[in-house]
Order: C-alpha cells, then sequence, then structure tokens
C-alpha cells in the first residue's frame, strides 16, 4: 500500500509556527507597554521613584520612623 498524499508537511507547520511566533516576539519587544514595563517608556514609575526618595517599600510607602504626628 502506498502513504496517502497528506496535506501538511511537518516543516511546513514547523516553518509557519516559527514565523508566527517571531512575529508576535516582535511586536511585543517593540510595544510601548513593554518599554515601560522595563522602565524605559519614559513614564514615571514606582521603580524610578525609589532611586532617589527614602521610600523604604516597593510600592513608594514611607518609613516607619519617618512617619510624623507619632
Amino acid at each position: 500500500m502506498s502513504e496517502p498524499n497528506r496535506g501538511y508537511k511537518r516543516w511546513r507547520v514547523l516553518a509557519a509556527l516559527l514565523l508566527v511566533t517571531g512575529a508576535v516576539m516582535a511586536d511585543h519587544f517593540t510595544s510601548p507597554t513593554f518599554k515601560t514595563n522595563l522602565g524605559v517608556g519614559g513614564l514615571e514609575t514606582t521603580l524610578n521613584q525609589r532611586e532617589g526618595s527614602a521610600a523604604c517599600a516597593p510600592c513608594g510607602a514611607p518609613c516607619p520612623s519617618s512617619r510624623q504626628g507619632d
């Protein structure tokens, strides 16, 4: 018996998947959201704020010793 003629070849499917994955990753790496998450999007984030402030927590909360009114 002969092998049936398959409509899909394994290397073509793999090449198409790699091409689609490459396009998605290229779009992801050039997106403004990705740049903002890296801290290079030009927006003020908590990571940028922590560098020059006296915040103790990553969210920017003040240190317990710097609270006023205690």
